[in-house]
């Protein structure tokens, strides 16, 4: 039995310390290329990939015969190529070895049977025991999945009692350094915040006061009977961090930021990432923002999902504070990882938990706060300021926003840029199967994490420091 090509990832192979490609293997022996001339080995070292427990069956060879494939070697293009490969056979007589490649033929002839005889459901199931027969279920729209998912509701008895509105900073504030890392040192308790993350939010904020936009609010996603009903947030974020057509329009953005300082409310813009023909609208913009806030002695805070915004907002305007947004927080996302083997603790650091990362952060960008989103599993925090947004979290996002082009082709494959999206979302929205609690929103594919909606008691679980602030995302 000889097996051609199989994939890196399921078969390496190192000779002592060098990589090798091996392009057949067998019961017998193995055919490795490699560029040059092959020395002698000491020893070979392949590892065979077991699916079943997800992990790596490492086999040690010392005893062996190694010979070269004669006809096989200088193949190129064109009578006059060179030899830029070559073509070496190990012969092995090794019980462990034989072994694991009757193991590996086994599961990899059965991965291909059911790659070509079934749908990626089929697949998935007999691997990992992912529910495929629920695949099948939907909801007929959004609306009717958040009162699927939310109308039960919850509260948060265990977690600590939320900064309320915050009075206005007066002219102290341009006397102050708002962005470093003890900005305001009363706020040791956690703050409540609200998204608008659309047009149709702008204009219930704006046509409502506080109290009547916030009683719309819950009501729209089915709680009013859950821990949100006894809550009213500090601050609004506004815009929408992964689409640039969910900003506001400048005339109401200016409008949104005169209501909330009427209310007392707490300031933070949400951008999303900036195109390059984006850059000097941007710019203009960004700083009408600081000029308000030095009129109105505010502080604003801008989250940066773009390196490009960063390096713009870096020591130009004096009230305006930037945040490491979800964008550019990455981690792997993803609401079937619970149907997958392996450790999934490996997700709870990414980049953020190396202090020498927040530190260029902190030097370079004056970047002291960071956006996370609640997604499924244990995170841990680091130091400094965390803003915690929930239930909703991003899986990918596409600049070519397939809903778009579903909405006006029939096809989400036909892509491009929408320079004049007439907001098709503000309706419409790709549904998933229930069970998943996903939803296509925007230009992004959302899933929902409720955990701490529905277990309070998780909140004393979270490792490392715990999230200043909440941000509401629905």
């Amino acid at each position: 039995m000889k097996i051609s090509m199989i994939p890196y990832g399921l078969l390496s192979g190192f000779m002592d310390s060098k990589e090798i490609r091996i392009i057949e293997i067998g019961e017998d022996g193995f055919v490795f290329r490699i560029a040059e001339e092959c020395p002698e080995p000491e020893q070979f070292r392949i590892c065979f990939y077991d699916m079943k427990n997800s992990c790596y069956r490492k086999v040690e060879i010392r005893e062996f015969k190694l010979e070269e494939v004669d006809g096989k070697n200088g193949c190129g293009y064109g009578k006059e190529s060179n030899i830029f490969y070559r073509e070496y056979l190990v012969k092995v007589e090794q019980k462990d070895y034989a072994n694991e490649v009757l193991r590996l033929a086994g599961e990899y002839s059965r991965y291909i049977r059911l790659k070509l005889t079934g749908d990626d459901g089929e697949l998935s199931k007999a691997l990992t025991g992912y529910p495929s027969e629920l695949d099948e279920i939907h909801c007929e729209s959004l609306e009717q999945q958040k009162k699927l998912w939310f109308s039960q509701g919850g509260n948060v008895e265990n977690l600590s009692e939320p900064e309320g509105r915050r009075e206005c900073a007066g002219n102290d504030a341009k006397n102050s350094n708002p962005c470093g890392p003890e900005a305001d040192p009363k706020k040791k308790e956690l703050e409540f915040a609200v998204e608008l993350n659309g047009t149709f939010m702008y204009e219930q904020y704006l046509t409502n006061s506080l109290t009547d936009f916030m009683a719309f609010y819950r009501q729209q996603n089915h709680l009013e009977h859950g821990w949100i009903s006894d809550w009213m947030p500090g601050r609004l974020y506004i815009g929408n961090q992964f689409c640039h057509n969910l900003f506001p329009e400048e005339k109401q953005l200016f409008c949104i930021m005169d209501k909330m300082y009427s209310e007392g409310l707490a300031i933070t813009l949400a951008f999303s990432y900036i195109r390059e023909f984006m850059i000097p609208s941007v710019e203009k913009l960004l700083e009408k923002v600081d000029n308000w806030c030095q009129n109105h002695g505010e502080d604003v805070e801008i989250v940066v999902n773009d390196w490009a915004m960063a390096q713009i907002i870096h020591g130009k305007y004096q009230y305006l504070c930037p945040t490491f947004g979800t964008l550019l927080n990455k981690r792997k996302k993803d609401p079937r990882i619970k149907y997958k083997s392996g450790d999934t603790g490996l997700f709870e650091n990414n980049s953020l938990n190396a202090g020498f990362y927040r530190e260029f952060l902190a030097k370079e960008f004056n970047i002291h706060r960071y956006e996370w989103e609640a997604c499924g599993y244990p995170q841990e925090f680091p130091p400094g300021k965390n803003s915690l947004h929930l239930p909703f979290y991003q899986t990918n996002t596409s600049q070519y926003c397939p809903l778009y082009a579903l909405c006006t082709t029939g096809d989400r494959g036909k892509q491009h840029l929408a320079d004049h999206c007439p907001g098709f979302c503000e309706k419409y929205a790709l549904l998933y199967p229930e069970h998943l609690k996903m939803a296509g929103r925007y230009n992004s594919l959302m899933s929902v994490d409720k955990t701490l909606l529905e277990a309070p008691e998780m909140w004393k679980n979270i490792k490392g420091v715990k999230p200043d602030r909440i941000v509401i995302n629905l």
